[in-house]
């Protein structure tokens, strides 16, 4: 969520011509609080928002923006383990490379790099650190189907570029950063960034109310599915999308892709088979389903009867009982499990 919010600042910004500036982990050696692609917007009166460390570089990144020329972007390095230049005690000993730039006026790779993320489209960004430690600015923003905006300086590395984003974002559930590996002409920073992740909540309930408010809070967009008109309401729901769909209707009106973590919590074996069957279908990365052993067999069983799974196949993206085991009893308790069994299935610690 904190992510999002420096994007949204920063291309806010940058829409208004302001000359703030961004700072972005581009290197990590050793302990840091946040790790490459970890980001931060520097106001114009030097406020900050976002987190690039435990809250003690945040300050020396906004100071260094404020004499930072228009379009002459820096590598600021900064060893969190020397006390005597920073003394903040961290704990995270290591070295940090920080990317800091002014957002540049007019139709730039930034920019576009920055509308696309907000809009929840995949898109890449590629950064010449080569470059910028001699003040000079060289990009390039790749979006699957679109033009390329800007260049790293030969068609040859523009080409790599493209090869390594689309494979990136073919793989990767979460924003992916860090080194391109295998050059030799140049040092690339690689930022990419995968469609949005949604959590699909099939099941308007009481116990959905605190996993519709955790999911959004980790910054997933939030969908809830229900055809009771007395429940899907955005007043039960304010952090999410409310979506009244009858049954008949969930393979025509609710889309489902690679980003989609299904959660099935409806308590009524049609309303949750109708959620399976498309999840299933769909080939979504998580299923999260709420349900009694015996009645959870018994819809598979349906399911297998209907040719939407193999009989006796294993069922990887399956997760049932939803959640990670924390002895959760409480609606808000096994809200946390789900939510946070969904972040590991995403970070790839699970299953």
């Amino acid at each position: 969520m904190m992510q999002q919010q420096v994007i949204r600042a920063a291309l806010a910004a940058w829409r208004r011509g302001e000359a703030g500036a961004l700072g972005t982990i581009v290197a990590v050696e050793g302990s840091a609080y946040q790790r490459e692609g970890a980001s931060v917007f520097v106001a114009p009166d030097g406020g900050v928002q976002g987190l690039i460390s435990g809250g003690c570089l945040e300050s020396e990144v906004a100071g260094a923006a404020q004499g930072l020329p228009a379009v002459t972007p820096r590598v600021l390095t900064y060893d969190t383990s020397d006390e005597s230049i920073f003394g903040y005690g961290m704990g995270c000993p290591g070295v940090v490379d920080v990317l800091l730039e002014r957002l540049p006026p007019g139709d730039t790779p930034l920019g576009r790099f920055l509308e696309r993320v907000a809009e929840g489209v995949p898109a890449a960004r590629g950064v010449r650190l080569d470059h910028a430690r001699q003040g000079r600015l060289t990009d390039i923003c790749y979006i699957p189907g679109r033009p390329l905006s800007g260049s790293l300086g030969d068609q040859e590395l523009n080409r790599a570029f493209v090869r390594f984003a689309q494979a990136r974002l073919d793989a990767c559930r979460v924003p992916e950063a860090g080194r391109m590996e295998g050059l030799e002409s140049a040092d690339v920073f690689a930022w990419v960034v995968p469609a949005e992740a949604e959590c699909v909540i099939f099941g308007a309930t009481d116990d959905a109310q605190p996993l519709a408010q955790m999911a959004a809070q980790i910054g997933l967009k939030v969908q809830v599915v229900d055809p009771r008109p007395h429940l899907a309401t955005s007043e039960r729901f304010p952090a999410a999308q409310v979506r009244q769909v009858a049954l008949r209707d969930y393979a025509s009106a609710v889309e489902l892709g690679r980003q989609s973590y299904v959660v099935v919590m409806g308590h009524q074996v049609e309303r949750d088979l109708a959620a399976l069957k498309l999840a299933f279908r769909a080939k979504v990365p998580y299923i999260g389903l709420l349900s009694s052993q015996g009645r959870r067999e018994s819809m598979l069983g349906h399911l297998r009867q209907d040719g939407v799974l193999d009989a006796g196949g294993d069922l990887p993206t399956l997760h049932s009982p939803a959640g990670l085991w924390i002895g959760a009893r409480t609606p808000e308790e096994i809200a946390l499990s789900i939510v946070a069994e969904i972040c590991s299935v995403r970070r790839g610690t699970g299953s």
